[in-house]
């Protein structure tokens, strides 16, 4: 009788701990997916919102902006290269 009490608490012991597991898992899962749902929000209103502002600047300046953006872009890749090369002769 003894016997099997203690057989029956051990399996008991050994599920709870499983349950725990699997809910602590399960938590863990259920924030990340609301974190990335929260995120999605997040960049669709942002979406939205370059929408709406480009919706809103003339189409000549926009093309005028987006020449400039890209020009600046390629600067700072030109910029980024040189840095590394820069990093390169001062290690060796």
């Amino acid at each position: 009788m003894k016997t099997k009490l203690q057989q029956k608490i051990e399996a008991l012991e050994e599920e709870k701990n499983t349950l725990l597991e699997k809910i602590g898992k399960l938590k863990d899962v259920a924030e990340l997916s609301e974190k990335a749902e929260e995120l999605e929000d997040e960049v669709n209103r942002l979406n939205d919102e370059v929408k709406t502002l480009k919706d809103k600047i003339p189409q000549e300046f926009l093309q005028e902006l987006e020449e400039v953006t890209s020009a600046r872009s390629s600067q700072e890749n030109e910029l980024g290269k040189e840095c590394s090369s820069c990093e390169e002769e001062d290690i060796l």
